[in-house]
């Protein structure tokens, strides 16, 4: 006997389906699509102990957070992604926010660097550029740094800078500062390195600014400097000399890593990379 199944049946059967599978769709946020982030869990978390991540932050991302779940909370607060480098392989995602700023606009590009493996942010970078050539960097400068104060506190002094070369006047060589330093024996190799990269030439140097914060002179980059612990943590912010070609192009950058974190997700590759065969 054959069962008669009613043309009304099949299509509410058929737009319930549709109606499922539009849900579905509906909870899986654009990003975890994303070529180059979705093979990442947003869920995974690097550890639960207060070192897994950095004390400082740039808009509330901190080092050693998820990069996927990072990008979404940057995302649903209103960024437009920029860019995700390196396709299917990336380690790096790019989010813009715009805001209106004297007679132009203000793009703030978030940069989140993450291991390819498990997708754990080891560096974060905050670029803040103006589309109009007629508004030039010293403005924006100097207002970032007034928001970089606000949040983070006074940056590193040249009384300080000079005190830890035990000079009482005068510039700060950078190799001179290099030397000097003392960090987590644990991370100094990569605080030394890091530093030693900032340094161009032999000429490069701490200087004073009008309010005493030392000001890293080296090529056309200028550079404050934010550390905790001994320099275990290093947030920076630079821009090229005003008098530089492509000075406004360049823009402000905000740099946040933390060296600790970085060794410990740098573990987590070590471990993602061996290979385990079960014979």
């Amino acid at each position: 006997m054959k069962i008669k199944i009613s043309k009304c049946f099949l299509l509410v059967s058929y737009l319930s389906l549709v109606s499922l599978g539009a849900a579905d769709a509906a909870s899986v946020h654009p990003l975890e699509q994303a070529t180059g982030l979705k093979r990442f869990d947003a869920s995974q978390r690097l550890g639960i102990d207060q070192n897994s991540r950095s004390t400082m932050d740039i808009k509330h991302i901190h080092i050693g957070d998820n990069a996927l779940a990072s990008a979404i909370i940057l995302y649903d607060q209103g960024a437009k992604l920029h860019h995700i480098a390196r396709s299917t392989r990336s380690d790096k995602v790019r989010l813009s926010f715009y805001q209106p700023y004297q007679t132009s606009r203000l793009e703030q590009r978030v940069e989140l660097h993450f291991n390819k493996f498990n997708g754990f942010i080891n560096e974060i970078k905050s670029l803040y550029t103006v589309e109009s050539a007629y508004i030039g960097i010293k403005d924006v400068l100097k207002d970032v740094l007034a928001s970089a104060v606000s949040k983070y506190g006074e940056p590193l002094t040249i009384e300080i800078a000079r005190k830890q070369i035990s000079t009482q006047q005068g510039d700060v060589p950078l190799h001179s500062f290099i030397a000097a330093l003392n960090p987590r024996e644990d991370v100094a190799n990569d605080v030394i390195e890091y530093f030693e990269a900032l340094e161009v030439s032999r000429s490069s140097k701490f200087v004073s600014d009008d309010t005493g914060y030392a000001v890293l002179h080296s090529g056309f980059n200028r550079c404050y400097v934010w550390q905790i612990q001994n320099y275990n943590e290093v947030l920076t912010l630079c821009s090229f000399d005003p008098s530089a070609a492509n000075s406004a192009n360049r823009g402000v950058e905000l740099s946040l890593i933390d060296f600790a974190v970085q060794e410990k997700i740098a573990s987590t590759e070590k471990i993602k990379s061996e290979l385990s065969l079960s014979l």
